[in-house]
C-alpha cells in the first residue's frame, strides 16, 4: 500500500516509552481534516529534528499509511522524517476552533466509556471521546519495584544495540508514580453504575509537569484544577491497546473553561 500525505490536527500525546525497535515511541491521536480520528504510531518524536516536534494542536503534514501490524481501523504507521508542521490552533478563541475540528465527527463521541466499548466491538472502534459526569477522585500511585527492574533491564539492552542511526541515545526519565482518575461517565454505563472508573493518565503533559517539577502531586493538583465541573468541560480522549482492543486508557485530555469562567475572565 502507498503512502498517503494527509493534514492532521495533534490533540494527545503519550509519555514516550522504550521499544527495542525505535529506541522509544510515542502513541500520538489526532484528527483528520474531517473530524475523523487517527492514531500515528510509532513515532520516535524526541529523535526527530526540532522542526518535527509537534506539540498539541499543531497541523502537520505527514505521509501514512495502515498499519499491517495493527488491526486498529485508526492506526497507521508515518513517515516520521517527512512530518511537517504548518499550522497551530492556539487558545485565543478559548478553544472554539479546537472544537470545530475535534468534534466535526460524532462518531467518535460518546457519553460513556459502555458505549465506547459497544462502538469496539460493533464497529471495531479504538478511540473516542468520552464526556465526563462526576470526578470522584485524583490519586498518585508509586509503582512496584519490579517494574522500574523492568524498564532499567530494557533500557540496557536497547543500549546494546547502538549503531548507526542511534549513535548516540536521549536519556528516558523512568517514572516511579502513576496519576490515575477515578469517575463516572455522563451518560449511563454498566460499568460505573457500581464502581467508578479508575484508570493511569498517560498523558505526556501532564506526566512531563511532574518529571520537570519532581512532583507528581503537582501534577495531580492540575489534574484536579481541570476537572473541576464548575471551572471546565472536562472530557477524556480515550484508546484501546493493540494487544488488548477490548481495554481502553486515557491518552489525552479536553479542558477549556466554562462558558460563565470566560465571562468573567471577560469582564477584568
Amino acid at each position: 500500500m502507498a503512502y498517503e500525505r494527509i493534514r492532521a490536527l495533534i490533540w494527545g500525546k503519550t509519555y514516550p516509552e522504550l521499544s527495542w525497535r525505535y529506541v522509544e515511541t510515542v502513541c500520538t491521536g489526532a484528527v483528520r481534516e474531517d473530524g475523523s480520528p487517527i492514531r500515528l504510531y510509532p513515532v520516535p518524536l524526541r529523535y526527530l529534528d526540532g522542526s518535527k516536534q509537534y506539540e498539541l494542536y499543531d497541523w502537520i503534514e505527514v505521509p501514512v499509511e495502515k498499519s499491517t501490524a495493527d488491526p486498529r481501523p485508526e492506526s497507521f504507521k508515518v513517515k516520521g522524517d517527512a512530518i511537517q508542521v504548518v499550522g497551530h490552533i492556539d487558545t485565543s478563541d478559548h478553544w472554539r476552533l479546537r472544537s470545530e475540528v475535534v468534534f466535526r465527527d460524532a462518531t467518535w463521541q460518546f457519553d460513556s466509556v459502555a458505549a465506547l466499548k459497544e462502538a469496539q466491538r460493533s464497529v471495531s472502534r479504538s478511540m473516542g471521546i468520552v464526556s465526563v459526569g462526576a470526578i470522584e477522585a485524583v490519586s498518585v500511585d508509586f509503582r512496584p519495584p519490579e517494574d522500574e527492574a523492568a524498564f532499567r533491564e530494557k533500557w540496557k539492552e536497547i543500549e546494546a544495540q547502538r549503531d548507526l542511526f542511534h549513535p548516540q541515545y536521549k536519556e528516558l526519565e523512568y517514572l516511579p508514580y502513576r496519576i490515575r482518575l477515578a469517575w463516572r461517565c455522563a451518560g449511563p454505563c454498566d460499568e460505573c453504575a457500581k464502581t467508578a472508573h479508575n484508570m493511569s493518565v498517560l498523558d505526556w503533559g501532564l506526566l512531563e509537569l511532574a518529571r520537570k517539577t519532581g512532583s507528581p502531586e503537582k501534577a495531580a493538583d492540575r489534574l484536579r484544577a481541570i476537572t473541576d465541573p464548575r471551572a471546565h468541560d472536562f472530557r477524556l480522549f480515550m484508546g484501546s491497546f493493540r494487544l488488548r482492543q477490548y481495554q481502553f486508557g486515557i491518552i489525552g485530555l479536553w479542558y477549556p473553561k466554562l462558558a460563565h469562567q470566560l465571562d468573567l475572565l471577560d469582564q477584568r
